[in-house]
């Protein structure tokens, strides 16, 4: 029987060019990808409402919200969400604005964008607060603008009243919770306003009675009226009635004799 041979050298070039064969192939051609089965989980957020306008008929307005974006799955489908149980009364329109997403992961939609939310009432609106996600909005003639968290939708009339007082001290970065505790109101007159400070008394729980707060300095406070509200002027050392006149000459006299002297 006659045996057939195979040089060397052309089985060793053969399987080089075999693997040249594979490995360009591998480098050329990847892998089909693998289509995703798991379905997308949107979930329902509370909208942020950043301004609302009167829509076409007095019942309608239309609202603006900010929604994040940035990336796929930030944001979709944002709608008003009636409240369960809530009915419309007589002073308010109560409603929830939303919006629903499968991104929510910290940072994952790095921006904003504006979308326009219609929304018509049962009855005309008039100059009832509309309620959305809890905050409040009130018609400010042509447009709303958001009620303020002390002063309400109808800001009092008496500026001496505690809604402007408690708003005041809430800028000195007292808490909310020790708004009254805190302060003592020595004298107003719609114009004026002085007031002791006494932080250390918000160191007692609210409605303990029997805690003494720790001694400490009290801060006497002045303000003057501005169209905004309350307007912190120049702090006083003593705050004794010449130093007050010395640094706020129109500071009336009549008020300056009233103040007692500080703790």
């Amino acid at each position: 029987m006659t045996r057939k041979f195979v040089a060397p050298a052309l089985i060793v070039l053969a399987v080089l060019v075999i693997g040249a064969l594979v490995y360009t192939f591998s480098r050329t051609t990847p892998a089909a990808p693998t289509a995703s089965t798991a379905p997308q989980n949107w979930v329902t957020f509370a909208a942020r409402v950043d301004g609302i306008d009167p829509g076409p008929d007095p019942a309608s307005v239309v609202i603006h919200v900010l929604l994040p974006a940035g990336n796929p799955g930030c944001s979709r489908s944002p709608h008003v969400e009636p409240i369960p149980g809530a009915t419309e009364t007589a002073d308010a329109v109560n409603t929830n604005v939303v919006y629903e997403s499968s991104n929510s992961a910290f940072g994952a939609c790095p921006t904003q964008q504006l979308a326009d939310v219609p929304f018509t009432a049962a009855a005309p609106i008039g100059n009832r607060a509309l309620v959305l996600n809890t905050d409040a909005w009130h018609r400010t003639g042509a447009t709303f603008a958001r009620c303020d968290e002390f002063l309400g939708c109808t800001p009092p009339a008496d500026h001496c009243a505690d809604a402007w007082v408690d708003r005041a001290v809430f800028d000195l970065d007292v808490p909310v919770k020790h708004l009254h505790g805190v302060r003592d109101v020595l004298v107003c007159d719609g114009r004026w306003l002085v007031l002791d400070l006494n932080r250390h008394v918000g160191d007692c729980p609210v409605g303990n009675t029997s805690c003494v707060p720790p001694a400490g300095p009290v801060q006497r406070v002045v303000y003057a009226w501005d169209p905004r509200g309350w307007k912190q002027e120049n702090g006083t050392k003593t705050g004794t009635c010449e130093e007050i006149r010395a640094a706020l000459p129109e500071f009336p006299q009549a008020l300056c004799e009233k103040l007692p002297p500080r703790r």
